[in-house]
Order: structure tokens, then C-alpha cells, then sequence
């Protein structure tokens, strides 16, 4: 039987139709999207101001790094970011992109850091057959994944976990070198120099607290090394949700 004109057509945009289906389906890579929250912490006897905080995920796109706590100078080492979510499922970070200045030594740092994918994904992958993932929050419905922490401490040292339920894993601990800044790097409602753009962005640090920092307090700390005691202080609520059904 002849097929007429019609018929072909059908087959031909059906054919099409299918390859587009499957190219979609390889370039979105679903297998490999998960969902997840990233935060940023810094001590308190070490405020930064940050110019960009941000991942570069394996896709291309850009991964968001929420950083409020810092901003507002509440963050304190090792703590994440109080209210975790995640809108979709991404694909994991590759990179991890940093610019800031620091009050004590009124350095800038910048730099782009590769971050070790394969030991990401595979965390990843432990989580979720160890029942390690955690709750964040999704407007249609809580979801499960992990946190990510950006660690910046003193000196230029920076440090990124990876958090879980009762677990915490290292994935990156580097100490950048500090830079003239280039660009924006000193742009803030206008172009500043300098030393008007370290007095801009600290202008809302408390005079107490920038007495207390000039005058050498907790100057010889070494956070970079400092445990982030993460399991231990959570240990309780999580045996608290696993015995009630919160978590499997």
C-alpha cells in the first residue's frame, strides 16, 4: 500500500516531533538535577561585604547563594541560613564565584573556584540511599535535598560543606589571595574609590562593634580550622523529627 502525501507528512512531523522530545529530554539531563539551598556564613568578628556570591552550575547557569545573614551581620560561622527552599531542581555547581572586602584588614578578594563535581555528585547520591536528605521548603510542596554552605573566614580562607541529615562533608577548603579590585568591584549606587567604598558598604556596622574589632579583639582566630559542631547542635531536633515521622 502506497502511502499518499498526508500520511507522509504525518510520519515526517511525528519523526520530528520525537527527536526534538528525546534532545530536550539528553540537554535537560533530569537524572541529574536535584534540589537544594545554598547560604553563605562568615564569623562574627570578621564581617564582609559582599559584591558577588554565586555558583555556575554545570549547565551554564547561575546557581543563587542566599547571603542576607552576612549582609545584615548576624551570620556566624558554620551556621546556615535559617529558612531553607528550593523553587525546582538544578543541576549541580562546577564553580563557585566570590568577590568581597573585608573590615579588619580592608582587603578585597576575588576569584573564580572550581569545585570537585564528581565528589558533589556522589554526596549527593549517598544522601538520597542513606535517607540523609533534608526538607526544604517548595511552594507546592515541601521536597527533599541537601544545603550547601560557603564558609568565608579571615585571611581569605573559605570552606564549602555539603549538609545533610545527621552528616556534613567537606567538599572544599582554599585560601584566596587578596587583589586590587577590577570593574564594578567598587561600584555601589556610583564608582567609589576604595576607601569610600569599604566606609559605604560598613556603614551600618555598629560603632560598638567596629571599637571593639579596631581595637584587636579575636584577631588571632583561626576559623578556617574551627569545627562547625553542625551534627552536634542538631542532633536533638533531628532525633526528635525522626522518632515523630518528620524525616524517614
Amino acid at each position: 500500500m502506497k502511502l499518499n502525501f498526508v500520511n507522509k507528512l504525518y510520519i515526517a512531523v511525528t519523526l520530528v516531533l520525537v527527536v526534538a522530545i528525546v534532545f530536550k529530554t539528553f540537554s535537560y539531563k533530569g537524572w541529574e538535577r536535584y534540589h537544594y539551598f545554598s547560604s553563605v556564613c562568615a564569623p562574627e568578628s570578621y564581617p564582609i561585604a559582599i559584591h558577588n556570591s554565586y555558583f555556575i552550575l554545570a549547565d551554564g547557569d547561575l546557581g543563587y547563594i542566599k547571603d542576607e545573614a552576612v549582609e545584615n551581620y548576624t551570620s556566624k560561622w558554620g551556621e546556615d541560613y535559617y529558612f531553607a527552599e528550593s523553587n525546582r531542581r538544578e543541576r549541580l555547581p562546577v564553580k563557585l564565584v566570590l568577590q568581597y572586602v573585608s573590615y579588619r584588614d580592608k582587603k578585597f578578594y576575588s576569584d573564580t573556584l572550581n569545585l570537585p563535581k564528581e565528589k558533589i555528585k556522589q554526596v549527593f547520591k549517598s544522601a538520597f540511599q542513606n535517607k540523609q536528605v533534608t526538607k526544604l521548603f517548595n511552594p507546592s510542596g515541601d521536597v527533599k535535598g541537601l544545603t550547601f554552605l560557603v564558609g568565608i573566614a579571615n585571611d581569605g580562607n573559605v570552606a564549602v560543606w555539603l549538609r545533610g541529615v545527621f552528616f556534613e562533608k567537606l567538599i572544599l577548603k582554599q585560601k584566596l589571595s587578596s587583589k586590587e579590585p577590577q570593574g564594578d568591584e567598587t561600584y555601589y549606587e556610583k564608582r567609589l574609590s576604595k576607601a569610600e567604598y569599604i566606609e559605604k558598604r560598613f556603614e551600618d556596622l555598629p560603632d560598638s562593634l567596629k571599637l571593639k574589632l579596631d581595637s584587636g579583639f579575636d584577631n588571632k582566630a583561626n576559623y578556617i580550622d574551627t569545627p562547625t559542631h553542625y551534627i552536634d547542635k542538631n542532633k536533638e531536633l533531628w532525633e526528635y523529627q525522626k522518632k515523630n515521622g518528620f524525616i524517614e
